[in-house]
C-alpha cells in the first residue's frame, strides 16, 4: 500500500520510491513530518531520496541499517533527504531541530550536499 498526503504523492514525488527499481514508499509517520515541515516553511519541500532497496542503498553509500531501506517485510521508508529551494540548508536544519517532537527524529545535516536527512526512528540522533 502506498500512502499519500495532499502535498506528497507518488505521482508528484518520484523520489518517494526507490530510484533504481520503483519499490517501496513513505511511512505515514514521515509523511506527517513532511507536511508539518511544509506548513512551517510555507513552501514546497523537495524530496531528494525516500525509500531505497538494499542494492540502491549500498550503491549510494547508505548505512547498512539505514532508515531509508525498504524490504519485502517492511516496504515503507521512515526516512527522507530533503531541501527547500527558498531556504538555506542551515535554516532548514535549524527549523527541523526546533520541531516540538525533534527528540524523536534522526536529523542529518549535509551542507556540502545541500540537504538534510530526517527520519522517524523514535529517538534523537544527530550527525
Amino acid at each position: 500500500m502506498i500512502y499519500e498526503t495532499v502535498h506528497f504523492t507518488e505521482a508528484g514525488d518520484k523520489k518517494s520510491v526507490c530510484s533504481c527499481c520503483g519499490t517501496g514508499g513513505l511511512s505515514i509517520a514521515i509523511l506527517i513530518v513532511l507536511e508539518h515541515i511544509r506548513e512551517k516553511v510555507d513552501a514546497p519541500v523537495v524530496l531528494l531520496s525516500g525509500a531505497r532497496c538494499s542494492k540502491y542503498n549500498q550503491s549510494v553509500g547508505g548505512s547498512k541499517n539505514s532508515e531509508h531501506k525498504s524490504t519485502d517485510e517492511d516496504p515503507l521508508s521512515d526516512a527522507v533527504d530533503i531541501t527547500v529551494k527558498s531556504m538555506s540548508t542551515k535554516q532548514l536544519h535549524l527549523l527541523v531541530k526546533s520541531l516540538p517532537y525533534a527528540n524523536l527524529l534522526g536529523i542529518g545535516y549535509y551542507p556540502e550536499k545541500g540537504f538534510i536527512h530526517v527520519d522517524t526512528r523514535g529517538l534523537a540522533a544527530r550527525w
